[in-house]
């Protein structure tokens, strides 16, 4: 009996011992989980790449929906809506492997904001998911962009011509004047023949003829560069319209308001300077009778959003000293002169402007000494007349739109730095 029980043992004690069996099997099982495990994590990375394409895709076609070459198209029959999802399904079809679903694209635009927002689904085909019954995956995305719509504005340009206009324009140009003229005058006054024919004698071409730029000089020069300006800025067409205008003690019209800003270029080149009166009676700087003049010819603005309702700015350029017959605007004449106002701009010309809605935009050319003029030394310097020409001007310039500049440190410049401080302006208020 005891033979049979340690038999009996030994036989459980070997079976125990050997389990080569069970391994060949746990491992069996192991390697399908494992392979299941490494086929899945290759099946979702392909995926990922999938999901990212197609992001990419649906970013550039709401992109496309809000683009420059869309906008020119608003309202259009569709918004943009058909070409923008052609885009998407071009990109989406080169990846074979993965199907598109479903694709849902609106361009939504709430007055001047314009929003394109793009959904998809897309099914992608595994590789290794089969192993485990997942034979696809299906994943979802989107994109949106917005854009607003381009403001529409007009453009005045009120540029004073009057004799002051003639100065030199830089300290150089000055002493380069003052240097030629035997009374050392540094302007370049243009006047007449007593037979009304043009005087070639006179400073106006002793300074042409020997390269002294006068301030009137600059001032063209400037007024074209800033239809290049608009031109390059405009992002749909006839986004912006000019028209140019300068004064004296009489208004004259260069180019009337019009999109042909190539026409407004080739028009400002007879931008010049002002005859001076045969009796050099002077009174040739009359804002009394320009602002109104130019409140006249400007229509009521709108608020940008077409072409039929643009804003409206005036874009004013002068040296800012007045020079007009007190009686004809029933002023006080300035002390020593008869019926002779030497002053300043009053704001409340502007202010009637303003109160219509169009924005004032001012650049002083900054009123350069003359030391040997006693007509500057005792009518604008000494009578406080010049100290007190950068406050009028700002008062009458519509908030955070008025330059102060020099002509020798770049008129060109300044005028473009306001161009773009509108077009900015009425960006922010559509």
């Amino acid at each position: 009996m005891r033979a049979i029980k340690d038999s009996l043992g030994r036989a459980r004690s070997t079976f125990r011992r050997n389990n080569k069996g069970a391994v060949t099997m746990i491992f069996s099982l192991s390697a399908v989980v494992l392979l299941a495990t490494v086929g899945l994590a290759v099946d979702y990375t392909n995926v990922s790449r999938a999901r990212e394409q197609l992001n990419a895709a649906a970013d550039a076609a709401v992109l496309s929906a809000v683009s420059k070459v869309a906008i020119n198209n608003f309202p259009g029959t569709d918004m943009g809506v058909g070409a923008a999802k052609a885009d998407f399904m071009a990109q989406a079809n080169a990846g074979k492997t993965v199907t598109v679903d479903s694709v849902n694209l609106s361009v939504v635009q709430t007055g001047v904001v314009v929003v394109a927002t793009l959904t998809y689904s897309a099914t992608i085909q595994n590789t290794f998911g089969p192993l485990v019954k997942v034979p696809s995956w299906t994943f979802t995305g989107s994109a949106q962009a917005n854009t607003r719509l381009p403001s529409y504005v007009d453009f005045y340009l009120l540029l004073d011509n009057s004799p002051s206009m003639g100065v030199a324009a830089t300290t150089t140009d000055i002493a380069h004047m003052i240097s030629l003229t035997p009374d050392s005058c540094a302007f370049g006054c243009h006047q007449k023949n007593s037979n009304g024919t043009d005087n070639t004698s006179d400073y106006y071409h002793l300074a042409r003829n020997n390269g002294v730029t006068m301030r009137i000089d600059v001032l063209r020069t400037a007024t074209q560069s800033l239809t290049d300006t608009a031109t390059q800025t405009a992002s749909v067409p006839n986004q912006f319209r000019m028209g140019v205008y300068t004064f004296s003690d009489i208004f004259t019209t260069i180019k009337d308001l019009t999109t042909d800003l190539a026409g407004v270029k080739t028009a400002a080149n007879a931008i010049d300077l002002a005859y001076a009166y045969q009796d050099q009676r002077d009174d040739q700087t009359s804002y009394d009778m320009a602002l109104p003049a130019m409140n006249a010819i400007m229509t009521d603005p709108g608020n940008g959003q077409t072409a039929q309702a643009p804003q409206k700015f005036l874009f004013f350029v002068t040296d800012g000293v007045e020079d007009e017959p007190s009686s004809t605007y029933h002023k006080s004449a300035s002390s020593g002169l008869s019926n002779r106002v030497i002053d300043t701009l009053n704001p409340s010309l502007c202010t009637t402007i303003k109160n219509r809605g169009i924005n004032i935009a001012i650049m002083y050319t900054t009123y350069l000494p003359l030391p040997t003029n006693s007509f500057y030394n005792t009518y604008v310097k000494n009578s406080g007349v010049q100290t007190a020409i950068p406050t009028k001007l700002q008062q009458c310039a519509s908030s955070g739109l008025y330059w102060e500049v020099s002509p020798s440190q770049g008129i060109a410049e300044a005028m473009n730095a306001m161009f773009q401080a509108a077009v900015a302006r009425s960006r922010l208020t559509q």
